[in-house]
């Protein structure tokens, strides 16, 4: 089971604590670390993190030894990785699906994996329910498939009106949440797959999304260099969070949803801002001097791990944190 949540440090007390994070690099001396994680993801412990890379491997780490001789390389795909998930049931299976028509589960204990699947298209994005017992995964070709993760074996496929960028099943298990290049996010009961809802995100395409840890509010990161913030009752707009500059490929709350941040991968992009989700307050700024490719909180306290960085990947850790 995860530890329990850290305190949660209220909007005032904020600037105090953000100014005291510091980096820690783990560095992958093989490899243009800049622009090969193409995303992350932490156990449901927070005591690993997963990283999807360009050049075909998934590497996990112990973030207590950034050493890379202590890190576990997943080896199979044939393309590179677009996305990466943790089974919320497990702490050590995991899955990742790549441009090479597949998605493969692993076990990190074991260095293996344990079970292939195959899509007939180029898979984007990935989300496992929170039963663990399926995972969906978007393709390049307007469909999103549907696996069974005990038998790994793929039990539907549904066509779609736009490209998915971001998938997402609701903490219940009983949504599954897609943005698309329309603009829109589409609302579909599951497991029955039907259309429940849709939100007029952004005017252009809508390109990541997340739902907070309470169930409250929804995010959304478009290609207008927009965040849009929904109240996941009413559906209403609470308020946008601007700034960005440039196409959000990423967004990611903290543990508690009380701050978010985002980035972008696009040159002339830097900084993560960390803002305060109920008053859209900025609290802090982690200067950077390059893209923010991707960026996630730790599940269970102030911890924040991003990509980018030609060092490789770097976590943040304020000063209580351990």
């Amino acid at each position: 089971m995860p530890p329990p949540p850290r305190r949660i440090q209220p909007r005032e007390r904020a600037p105090y604590l953000f100014a005291t994070l510091k980096a820690r690099t783990y560095n992958d001396h093989s490899r243009n670390a800049a622009f090969s994680i193409r995303d992350l993801a932490w156990n449901a412990p927070g005591n690993r993190i997963a990283c999807a890379l360009s050049d075909k491997l998934v590497r996990v780490w112990n973030p207590d030894k950034p050493d890379l001789r202590n890190s576990t390389e997943l080896k199979g795909h044939t393309a590179p990785v677009a996305a990466v998930v943790w089974d919320p049931t497990h702490s050590d299976r995991l899955a990742s699906c790549s441009a090479d028509h597949t998605v493969r589960f692993w076990d990190y204990r074991s260095k293996a994996c344990a079970g292939v699947v195959g899509t007939g298209g180029e898979n984007t994005a990935l989300a496992w329910a929170p039963d663990g017992r399926a995972v969906a995964v978007a393709a390049r070709d307007d469909k999103v498939h549907f696996i069974d993760t005990r038998a790994h074996a793929r039990t539907s496929t549904h066509s779609l009106p736009a490209p998915v960028h971001g998938i997402a099943f609701s903490h219940s298990g009983e949504t599954l949440l897609m943005a698309t290049a329309a603009g829109k996010v589409l609302l579909y009961d599951f497991p029955s797959l039907t259309p429940s809802h849709s939100v007029d995100a952004h005017a252009s395409a809508a390109l990541c999304l997340e739902l907070d840890p309470r169930g409250v509010h929804l995010a959304v990161g478009g290609s207008d260099a927009v965040v849009g913030l929904w109240d996941t009752t009413e559906w209403i707009c609470l308020r946008t969070l601007r700034g960005m500059g440039n196409p959000v490929k990423c967004i990611s709350f903290s543990f508690d949803g009380s701050y978010i941040c985002a980035g972008s991968d696009e040159i002339g992009s830097h900084d993560i801002e960390i803002i305060h989700v109920d008053t859209g307050d900025l609290v802090h700024t982690v200067t950077t001097t390059h893209p923010i490719t991707r960026i996630k909180w730790h599940p269970t306290k102030y911890c924040l791990a991003y990509s980018g960085d030609p060092s490789g990947l770097k976590i943040l850790n304020v000063a209580d944190s351990k």
